[in-house]
């Protein structure tokens, strides 16, 4: 079994989620989704993108390509990293979002132009969402 396999099961179990619940948030039967969590089959990487969403972690966790799923951390334990750790963390989900941008890139066929639009339009959406919730913590002391 590969990682991808072992982690799709373990995150899933964790999230005390069916096969057939999260099989329907990815839009695929549960005969497909329990082929990859077996590991007779691989998902497209789009795919692997929604699952990642939905089970709430990194693609590169996912993959195996890291053995820290930086998705999964408490706000509580965010704000006790060390200058260190925080570094890392940046590092890394720029690495997953990047990673999320070429996947989208290939399947919708998007041109250079397009995809900074879309990169401006996410850190765009990220710094409102950032300012209210500032906002919201100010006000609520």
């Amino acid at each position: 079994m590969s990682k991808f396999s072992e982690r799709l099961k373990q995150l899933r179990t964790e999230k005390k989620m069916t096969q057939q619940t999260i099989a329907d948030l990815v839009g695929v039967n549960r005969a497909t989704y329990t082929n990859w969590e077996n590991g007779k089959r691989e998902p497209e990487l789009d795919k692997v993108v929604e699952l990642a969403t939905e089970l709430n972690s990194t693609v590169d966790y996912l993959l195996g390509n890291s053995d820290i799923n930086y998705l999964d951390i408490t706000e509580k334990e965010l704000k006790n990293l060390s200058k260190e750790e925080a570094q890392i963390l940046s590092d890394e989900m720029k690495k997953n979002l990047f990673s999320i941008f070429e996947i989208g890139k290939d399947k919708f066929n998007m041109t250079e132009e397009e995809m900074e639009m879309m990169k401006v339009l996410v850190i765009k959406k990220f710094m409102q969402d950032m300012d209210e919730k500032e906002k919201n913590d100010a006000s609520n002391p």
